[in-house]
């Protein structure tokens, strides 16, 4: 994983000075969220803690796409005093980026990033290689605009204003609110601006043609989620209006569509009047394709994850390989990680279960990388395969078994609880007996966090802090600047 850092910065308005979190390497196959993060301009964003002013730290980053082979390097021109210095920082983004990879994904492509120093420009590339066009970009400019002025406006010029601009009005125009609403509400200050914008969301619902839609959508979602079953179904999909509708219905109902859904919808369709039997047909048809589609994906998923498999299994360093390749360890690959380790063990192929045990615990140290340390420390705990094997534990970390950590295993123990995960729960309450066995009554107060995964090497800066959280501290006051 990249080294993560926290900023020490000033606020603008009020002076106070406080720690926030900041990230100079967005990789898409690490997290698949960093592109929607850019494009929001929501990266290394800070808000203050005493009156709420915030807005973005003019930090230089790098956006790394490993699928389209392109690494985007934001540098501003205030990250440094000269262009020899601005190079240098360069080359350090440059170094952690390469350093976090395995060395056969490390490629010529990573030593030419294009360049950008204003977060416009950059933006826009990144949306040049997400494949929207210029005229979506400035159909997008505009929207953003118009919800703007609509909410600097009096509430009684709405109905003119959005009657003059009707044709901006859309699927992307609400998605951009419904984000507005999110992060207004989010930040400390919301007060009136968070009413203005809730009172044009549910205006522009009521009063537009897209808006009625989508609350028609909301509505029918929300009726299925509530009780699913093949009934409720087969009633949403055939209430649906739009395509969007049906394909998230498909989607979010696929376990349910088994010969006996069929069966209902090919009887619905039987018995329908001649006016209504087209519909269900082409309705019939739709659910078909989109169900198609959703099995091609999950093979074409199984494949890539057999492909990573076979990587790791090859790669001299796992657990790097494993660190640059978060997003795809997901339950698929473990479910294929699982099935072939129980065909090597039925075989007998004891280099071959060695080998896949091997990426098993590279894996699960990458995983536990990105975790709270308490949570990776619990997550090894609850790995054990015997009560031998977790007193061998317990007794190899009993200073790390502090009353923090203890309160930390009770209360997640309880939230287990609530979840109705019984026995995760009752794992949990040995686990933690065992380790009031274990722990010294006059034990240092060591904190658990020291019990984390060791942190990557940290860039060759004299301006960084370590501290006991993971993170790096950087003693220089940033400004909150705006981009």
């Amino acid at each position: 994983m990249p080294p993560r850092y926290a900023a020490a910065v000033t606020c603008p308005s009020c002076g106070t000075r406080f720690q926030a979190p900041v990230q100079q390497i967005l990789d898409v196959r690490v997290e698949p969220d960093v592109t929607n993060r850019v494009l929001s301009g929501s990266v290394n964003v800070a808000r203050c803690p005493s009156c709420g002013t915030g807005g973005a730290l003019n930090l230089p980053f790098i956006y790394h796409d490993p699928a389209k082979e392109i690494s985007l390097l934001y540098l501003p021109v205030d990250s440094g005093a000269d262009m020899a210095a601005r190079q240098k920082i360069a080359g350090r983004l440059t170094r952690q980026l390469m350093d976090a990879m395995p060395p056969e994904e490390k490629k010529g492509y990573l030593l030419q990033s294009e360049t950008f120093i204003t977060m416009e420009s950059l933006i826009k590339r990144v949306l040049e290689l997400e494949g929207v066009s210029e005229e979506e970009m400035t159909r997008s400019q505009s929207q953003r605009e118009l919800v703007g002025t609509l909410l600097q406006a009096p509430q009684e010029r709405w109905p003119e204003l959005v009657a003059d601009s009707e044709a901006l009005i859309d699927e992307g125009l609400f998605a951009f609110l419904e984000y507005v609403v999110q992060m207004t509400q989010a930040g400390p200050q919301a007060g009136s601006n968070s009413e203005t914008i809730e009172a044009l969301h549910e205006y522009l619902v009521q009063q537009t043609d897209i808006g009625r839609a989508l609350a028609s959508r909301a509505e029918i979602l929300r009726g299925f989620a509530e009780a699913p079953s093949a009934e409720s179904l087969l009633a949403a999909l055939i209430e649906a209006t739009d395509d969007e509708t049906i394909s998230v219905l498909v989607r979010s109902g696929m376990p349910l569509m088994d010969y006996g859904f069929f069966q209902r919808l090919v009887a619905r369709i039987e018995d329908a009047a001649a006016d209504e039997k087209p519909a269900l047909e082409v309705l019939r048809r739709k659910i078909l394709d989109v169900r198609d589609e959703i099995v091609a994906a999950g093979e074409a998923n199984v494949r890539d994850r057999s492909v990573l498999l076979g990587k790791l299994l090859s790669t001299e360093d796992a657990v790097r390989m494993a660190s640059s390749h978060l997003s795809e360890l997901d339950d698929l690959f473990f479910t294929i990680l699982g099935t072939q380790l129980q065909e090597a063990q039925k075989r007998g192929d004891q280099q071959a279960a060695e080998d896949l045990q091997r990426v098993a615990t590279a894996v699960n140290r990458a995983m536990e990388s990105t975790m709270p340390p308490e949570m990776a420390l619990t997550r090894r705990l609850m790995a054990a395969p015997s009560d031998e094997a977790l007193m061998e534990q317990l007794q190899g970390i009993r200073k790390l078994l502090t009353p923090r950590f203890l309160q930390f295993l009770e209360a997640l123990e309880g939230s287990m609880r609530e979840q109705g995960q019984e026995e995760g729960a009752d794992r949990l309450m040995q686990i933690r007996a065992k380790a009031q066995q274990v722990a010294p009554g006059g034990a240092p107060q060591v904190d658990p966090q020291a019990a984390s995964a060791p942190a990557p090497p940290a860039p060759p800066a004299k301006d960084v802090q370590h501290s006991a959280d993971g993170l790096e501290r950087t003693p220089s006051g940033l400004i909150i600047a705006r981009r």
